[in-house]
């Protein structure tokens, strides 16, 4: 029986309210953030995912927390400052290859600040005494970043005495401090790293944690969990994955990924600068789920149903085309110009049309019209082989292992 329970919410700006969703979903809307998260024992979260975390710490109902966190334009437009550039040669081809920074960092950690209230400017090693008093009992927390000086990833834990923490001194930022270096993304973004007490980070998805799960399962199993006793539930940001075009492959173009330019440098940088911090590679779910010990198919299967996961559960949207016969065609839950439309949004979403379409997104999701992410899923055609293929079949899972 699972007694260790791990939350671990995905990067992924303003796409992070589909996590609020997921969790409105489970919990109720009416319920306040840290009687959530007095029911695990460790919450891990990267960027977007932070945030979120920082709302459910200031004790919001997820109402609250999607509507002034997620929903209010004004304050993304804050997190997001413009900046503007010049116009010199250099300048220029930055843009023209997709690669200047859009946003401005230093005014994003007061507006953090503003936000959380008292609950940012509590120390990390402090806040589970903050929540346990208003909910009863807390879990740690773990915020990854990137240290830009050290070239290396860097963890913000709550737990300073954590047996995976090396010897050194370690750092002890604020909730706000912690969360504006795990969502400060690099190059196509943020035009500097976030800096606090004398060094600076990027986002956690520079060092390949923007799914942080897989650290969480790692900060357990150091600290003497038995792996037999984690649960997992892992919320992602919406994730695209379209097939690649090519000989034999049926479908509209926009269901389909066309081969990146790999003859140019520029083309070469912009693609290194997306598979960063835009839409990254994500294999920490399935790590993670090997890590913990838990069962896997026979080698070949299983082909349908997938195999059920044991208590791991994952909960993510997935933007991708359906195999029917030999051809890809768009989920019943989006028609393709409203595929193409969601599959070209970034993280940054700031308009209000742009969450408009993330927010429909979240809801065909919910209702099971758009698949939800499998832990290991078949190269080519899609289907899911562990997991839960849809958001449903995914809560149900939860719900019987937080019972």
């Amino acid at each position: 029986m699972a007694k260790f329970r791990i939350l671990s919410l995905d990067g992924g700006g303003s796409w992070a309210l589909l996590q609020v969703m997921a969790l409105q979903k489970i919990y109720g809307e009416a319920a306040r953030g840290c009687d959530i998260l007095a029911g695990f024992d460790l919450v891990a979260a990267n960027s977007g995912g932070a945030i979120a975390v920082g709302g459910l710490a200031r004790n919001l109902t997820l109402a609250a927390l999607l509507k002034r966190f997620f929903l209010d334009e004004g304050l993304r437009r804050r997190i997001f400052t413009p900046i503007s550039f010049g116009e010199s040669a250099r300048d220029m081809a930055f843009k023209l290859v997709g690669l200047a920074p859009r946003y401005q960092t230093d005014p994003k950690l007061a507006v953090l600040q503003e936000s959380l209230q008292a609950a940012g400017a509590c120390k990390l090693s402090e806040l589970p005494a903050r929540i346990a008093r208003s909910a009863g009992r807390s879990p740690q927390f773990l915020i990854p970043a990137f240290d830009y000086d050290m070239k290396r990833a860097v963890y913000f834990r709550s737990n300073l005495k954590s047996r995976a923490a090396s010897a050194g001194p370690h750092a002890d930022p604020t909730l706000a401090e912690a969360i504006h270096a795990s969502s400060t993304a690099p190059t196509r973004f943020f035009d500097r790293p976030a800096e606090f007490g004398g060094r600076r980070y990027w986002d956690g998805g520079v060092a390949g944690l923007n799914n942080p799960v897989l650290a969480a399962v790692v900060e357990a199993l150091a600290n003497g969990v038995a792996a037999a006793e984690v649960a997992v539930l892992s919320i992602g940001t919406g994730s695209v994955r379209l097939p690649l075009a090519g000989p034999g492959v049926k479908g509209d173009a926009r269901l389909l990924q066309a081969p990146a330019d790999g003859a140019s440098v520029a083309g070469n940088l912009a693609e290194l600068a997306g598979a960063i911090v835009d839409d990254p590679p994500d294999a920490a779910s399935f790590e993670s789920y090997v890590a913990l010990g838990r069962p896997l198919p026979a080698p070949g299967g299983p082909r349908d149903p997938p195999f059920a996961p044991e208590a791991f559960v994952r909960l993510n949207p997935m933007v991708e085309p359906r195999l029917v016969g030999r051809v890809w065609r768009p989920p019943p839950g989006l028609d393709l110009k409203a595929f193409a439309a969601i599959a070209a949004l970034e993280m940054d979403a700031v308009e209000n049309e742009q969450v408009a379409m993330i927010r429909r997104l979240g809801r065909r999701w919910l209702a099971d019209q758009i698949d939800n992410q499998a832990i290991r899923a078949n190269s080519q055609t899609f289907r899911c082989e562990i997991g839960h293929p849809t958001f449903s079949a995914a809560k149900a899972a939860w719900d019987a292992l937080k019972a």
